[in-house]
């Protein structure tokens, strides 16, 4: 039954990620500790001041990182972004300075991921470090496209319903 739990938040904090609103958190802490790692970068990137930033689709997209309660998701698109785990922070993307930066904002008031700086990234991995001394490293999240948009030719009617329902409920 957890592991159920845990896919369904897990995927609502994908959707949530997607719509890259600036909604706020209803409490909890924020992730890791400073000075905990989610990952470590592995294979070669590049670094951010090497024009990784506009190669190989950028740091745009829907990154991931961790799992279970330390899941943490980052969706960059249109010089915005959004940071859901145990809190959801959102702000600014400046893609235009050398190396890109993170200035986001958190429901709850936590600050510890909300200055950070991207040290490498590539077509796969984004290594973000956040001013509280974390560092995370994300994997790109490859979402869907073509998804429908429309209803299309859902039954409109429900058909006969039952009229002899007992409906009493009991009240003790």
């Amino acid at each position: 039954m957890r592991t159920s739990v845990r896919c369904a938040g897990a995927a609502a904090v994908l959707a949530a990620a997607l719509l890259v609103s600036g909604c706020g958190s209803d409490g909890g802490s924020g992730g890791a500790e400073p000075g905990e790692t989610a990952g470590k970068t592995t294979g070669p990137s590049e670094s951010a001041g090497d024009g990784a930033a506009a190669e190989d689709g950028g740091v745009d997209g829907t990154w991931s990182s961790g799992n279970g309660e330390d899941a943490l998701v980052l969706s960059i698109s249109g010089g915005q972004a959004a940071l859901l785990g145990a809190t959801a922070c959102t702000g600014p993307v400046d893609t235009g300075a050398d190396p890109v930066t993170f200035s986001l904002t958190c429901g709850d008031g936590s600050t510890d991921r909300t200055k950070g700086t991207v040290e490498s990234v590539d077509g796969k991995n984004l290594t973000v470090d956040w001013g509280s001394g974390t560092t995370d490293t994300f994997t790109r999240v490859e979402v869907p496209t073509g998804l429908p948009t429309e209803i299309g030719d859902l039954p409109t009617e429900i058909g006969d319903l039952p009229t002899d329902l007992d409906l009493e409920l009991p009240t003790e």
